[in-house]
């Protein structure tokens, strides 16, 4: 009874339990894809802050490229002074706002204003940016171009600033008043207090700014900004390696499950490409940049873990109480089982003997119908054997009757002479009648049939080398026996009889072939309801089915007079096969040939 409880608990328990750690799935699915979208909602957001950075940049820079310098522009011939002033009183207010230097043709700065204090911005010493890769850039540059470098650590006289200071750069070409270009302005921004603003936290999620080289240039992890370009401490190795994810192949927004975290990823678009469809950019300066950032978002496993615990709170009581019910009804479904068994038990007993009294009763009907189809055969063979022995020898013994008459009252010699022949062809064909007769009564008598297996083919080219001779004798064409015996070639029966039944089939195929064409005979084995069938095909002469459909079988039967013959062949036949218990049909077709169907039941 438990064994059976325990199975009937795991039939209804275990697709309950397929249905709950789907409908888990689901909602870990639906839980994780809906924080991707707010991380990347949050990435959003994060990256208007380097947007509009960017933008106010460029804006500023590109007001420098339409500003007209003076001829031989330099620090002893610069700008109007009260221009410049005016104009650093009001970058003083943008607190992001650390550089802006003019810059000669040949790298040497011509003008250099640099944050002093949060409120002001007071001239500086001149440096030389010859070897400076923005400088180089610069150079490029046509009228109007404005080139946004990669966020840098700046560098004073080509050692790093300390503390370190992440700038962004705006260059764009300049000009004097006959259209010749005289220098480079260079507008250099802190990134430093919108890096603050990106790295604020909303949950405990962990925040990293990625140049397009995947360097690391800002996270909330660590508090170094662009290790990549100074001295990398442990922690920042740390990270660099965490970040080496199999599933960032390509750099296209997503988010995914990588080893435990939740990651969204999102370049920053800034607007600089010309397709992004925002009306605020179309009258923008031509930007020219060698750098893209990407924010990527991770949510640790430890903040997943709790956000996910509900569900597996919820899957685990749901199976608990699953459980619970499923064992009452699996032991209510056991009791009731067992009294359902022991009634069909007995249910059971009962089928098996009626059952059983209908399979004896069925295999005696059976006996009793295959005593009545062989009844019926042997009285059809009956009425065939009176008719032979009524029918055929009445006209040669009414003959003989009157011959023998005729004799006794005749004395004259030649009458003698003339009727004695007679006599003795009326007695040969008595006894060839009286032989066929004692032939098919041997077949009828045979009670004791002795079958075995036969190979079928090798019996039927034993009997085809019996018609050699006759082949050889006339034969101005070809007679060819043809095998087609691959479903099956040996069968259950009498070789005797067997041997006879092929003799006569080639002898009439021989017999009545057509003179005007190739002649063959093909002998086909098949199977029809599981039973054994042989076909006999040949083309010859054919036979009028309409007209001898009914007498084919019969004895003395010929339906071809230009031939000789005594008609027994088909006779002898069927009544063979038939006391092989097996049956047999024709088709045929005059002019075409015929078809013999042998069924072996």
């Amino acid at each position: 009874m438990w064994k059976r409880i325990i199975k009937t608990s795991l039939a209804l328990y275990i697709p309950l339990l397929i249905f709950s750690l789907v409908w888990g799935y689901l909602q870990k699915d639906s839980l994780i894809k809906n924080m991707g979208e707010i991380q990347q909602r949050n990435i959003l957001n994060k990256s208007y802050h380097l947007i509009d950075q960017s933008i106010i940049l460029v804006k500023i820079t590109s007001f420098w490229s339409d500003v007209k310098f003076p001829e031989s522009f330099s620090e002893e011939n610069p700008l109007d002074s009260t221009f410049i002033s005016n104009y650093i009183r009001i970058m003083q207010g943008l607190d992001v706002y650390h550089q802006l230097r003019f810059i000669d043709l040949h790298g040497d700065e011509v003008m250099r204003y640099e944050r002093f204090s949060p409120d002001s911005m007071t001239p500086a010493p001149l440096q030389s940016k010859i070897d400076r890769g923005y400088f180089q850039k610069g150079l490029t540059l046509s009228k109007g171009q404005i080139y946004v470098t990669p966020i840098e650590l700046n560098r004073e006289n080509g050692v790093l600033e300390t503390p370190h200071k992440p700038v962004i750069r705006g260059v764009t070409p300049i000009f004097d008043n006959r259209n010749v270009q005289v220098g480079l302005a260079v507008v250099n921004f802190d990134m430093d207090k919108i890096f603050g603003l990106m790295r604020t936290r909303i949950t405990d999620d962990n925040f990293y700014l990625l140049d397009k080289d995947r360097n690391v240039i800002t996270t909330n992890l660590s508090n170094g900004i662009l290790p990549h370009q100074s001295h990398m401490s442990p922690m920042d190795s740390s990270i660099k390696k965490r970040l080496e994810l199999k599933k960032l192949i390509f750099p296209r927004d997503t988010f995914f499950m990588e080893n435990g975290s939740l990651w969204a990823y999102q370049n920053v678009r800034t607007g600089f490409e010309k397709d992004v469809g925002m009306n605020r950019y179309a009258d923008m300066a031509e930007i020219v940049s060698d750098d893209s950032w990407a924010i990527l978002q991770e949510t640790p496993h430890q903040y997943l873990r709790e956000r996910l615990q509900p569900i597996r709170r919820n899957l685990i009581l749901f199976n608990a109480l699953t459980l619970i019910v499923i064992a009452i009804i699996a032991m209510v479904y056991a009791r009731t089982q067992r009294e359902r068994k022991n009634f069909l038990e007995q249910l059971q007993h009962q089928k098996n003997a009626l059952v059983k009294s209908q399979a004896q009763l069925k295999e005696s009907n059976n006996l009793v119908k295959s005593a009545n189809e062989r009844l019926k055969v042997r009285n059809r063979q009956l009425e065939d054997f009176n008719y032979v022995v009524a029918h055929n020898l009445k006209a040669p013994v009414t003959s003989m009757s009157i011959i023998v008459n005729m004799l006794g009252k005749s004395e004259d010699k030649k009458t003698m002479r003339e009727l004695l022949p007679k006599l003795e062809t009326i007695s040969n064909n008595i006894s060839t009648l009286t032989e066929d007769v004692q032939t098919y009564v041997s077949i009828l008598n045979n009670q004791d049939l002795k079958v075995e297996n036969v190979n079928l083919l090798l019996l039927i080219k034993n009997v085809e080398n019996d018609f050699v001779e006759n082949l050889l004798d006339e034969a101005p064409h070809e007679f060819e026996t043809i095998y087609k015996l691959d479903a099956w070639h040996s069968i259950k029966c009498s070789p005797f009889y067997m041997k006879s039944i092929v003799q006569n089939l080639i002898s009439n195929a021989i017999k009545y072939r057509q003179s005007d064409a190739e002649s063959h005979i093909v002998f086909e084995s098949a199977w029809e309801n599981d039973k054994k069938v042989l076909y006999v095909k040949d083309n010859g002469l054919g036979i009028d089915m309409e007209r001898h459909k009914d007498s084919l079988f019969k004895l003395y039967k010929r339906f071809h007079r230009s031939y000789s013959g005594k008609g027994m062949g088909l006779f002898i036949v069927k009544s063979q096969l038939e006391a092989m218990n097996a049956s047999i049909e024709v088709e045929s077709k005059e002019g075409v040939g015929t078809t013999f169907k042998i069924k072996f039941h």
